[in-house]
């Protein structure tokens, strides 16, 4: 088991957690959270709810629920709730605050009528019902469906600021402990029912590794070819776009155009030049690279390496903080987009990607004194 077992992010198997508080990383060392963020108050505020009642779920316009095999733990929820938000932490009892006005109730139990009648998968045994203020857009748009499965669950009405954010970090949390979200009957259409969003684990298979040094192109190299075969500074891929690919960005340039319009697209400008501006004199642009290489069909995969001043979350105690971090950042080309379910091929090719990966940023982590950081930025930990 790892030092900090609450972080474990192993793509194989959940770690059993157990009773561990909440910890904060400082230039002291570990200490316990002393900010309302990451408040461990006891068990009182994490004790059980008592049974879910069902009919508060069955009818248009209920609130979303998310909900776990039984031994995922409050702490866990917590913990990566703390990961995802500055102001994440417990209220009161039975209030997990995420941010702002958007808390998980809970938890509650299940039994098997009520997930018979929630259609709950068989495994649910804990839930926690999610409170938000309403912010929606209106209907998804046509050239959007089908290639995120949270937006096409709220198709009819698609969620934004607060909302999204907080059902996208529980969507995170779920990849990561093997839970689902339960998206409320009417949301994908008027008369659509209840549907049940259950991210595959494997689906999370980026990973980026934040370090305060840096290593020179030839050396990292060297370093990992061992575990991740050839790399090469050539992608294979052709210098410039499809005309399908040219006829895409020209769309969704056209559609962020309409949605946001000029004036705001060119306050954005403005806003991110200022930003380069500001911090180019503390980042050495010129050591941004990338490496390419592949482990057969369809695992193809990407090295970037950059430097930034600008970290997780989840990184927010890190002694390093506020001064640049070297990123290596590790990810899969072969990707089919959309979110079809994938062939035995495509499978057998994203484990391949999967292992190198793991391998990679266990070896980085180790020479580097790296934090690895998934595609949820949760951080990654290893025994």
């Amino acid at each position: 088991m790892s030092d900090n077992p609450l972080t474990d992010t192993s793509t194989f198997a959940r770690i059993e957690t157990g009773k561990v508080p909440a910890l904060r990383l400082t230039e002291q060392g570990i200490q316990t959270q002393t900010r309302a963020a990451a408040i461990n108050p006891g068990a009182s505020y994490m004790r059980s709810q008592g049974l879910l009642k069902a009919a508060d779920f069955t009818l248009a316009g209920c609130p979303q629920l998310v909900v776990f095999p039984a031994e995922v733990t409050p702490e866990e929820v917590e913990a990566l709730a703390v990961s995802l938000w500055e102001d994440a932490g417990w209220v009161s009892p039975g209030r997990l605050r995420l941010s702002g006005q958007a808390e998980l109730n809970g938890p509650f139990t299940l039994d098997q009528q009520i997930r018979e009648c929630l259609q709950l998968p068989p495994y649910s045994q804990i839930a926690f019902r999610l409170d938000c203020p309403r912010c929606r857009s209106g209907e998804l748009a046509e050239e959007l469906q089908g290639i995120d499965p949270l937006t096409d669950a709220f198709a009819a009405s698609e969620p934004i600021g607060l909302e999204y954010d907080a059902l996208s970090g529980l969507l995170a949390i779920c990849r990561r402990l093997g839970g689902s979200l339960r998206v409320g009957p009417g949301s994908s259409a008027k008369d659509a029912a209840a549907q049940i969003l259950s991210p595959d684990p494997d689906s999370a298979v980026n990973l980026a590794i934040y370090s305060p040094y840096w290593i020179e192109k030839n050396a990292l190299k060297q370093l990992l070819e061992p575990v991740l075969g050839e790399l090469s500074t050539d992608s294979g891929a052709p210098d410039r776009p499809s005309r399908a690919q040219q006829r895409l960005n020209q769309e969704a340039e056209a559609l962020v155009s309409a949605q946001l319009g000029e004036e705001k697209l060119a306050w954005i400008a403005a806003e991110a030049a200022a930003f380069d501006k500001e911090v180019g004199s503390q980042l050495n642009q010129s050591n941004t690279f990338a490496l390419y290489g592949s482990l057969g069909s369809g695992a193809d995969f990407f090295l970037g390496v950059e430097t930034s001043l600008q970290v997780p979350t989840s990184l927010r105690f890190h002694p390093n903080h506020g001064k640049p971090f070297a990123i290596y950042q590790l990810q899969w080309l072969g990707q089919p987009p959309g979110n079809r379910r994938l062939s035995r091929v495509e499978r057998v090719a994203r484990m391949k990607v999967i292992n190198a990966f793991e391998d990679a940023a266990r070896l980085l982590a180790q020479v580097a004194a790296g934090a690895v950081i998934d595609e949820d930025s949760f951080l990654v930990t290893w025994n």
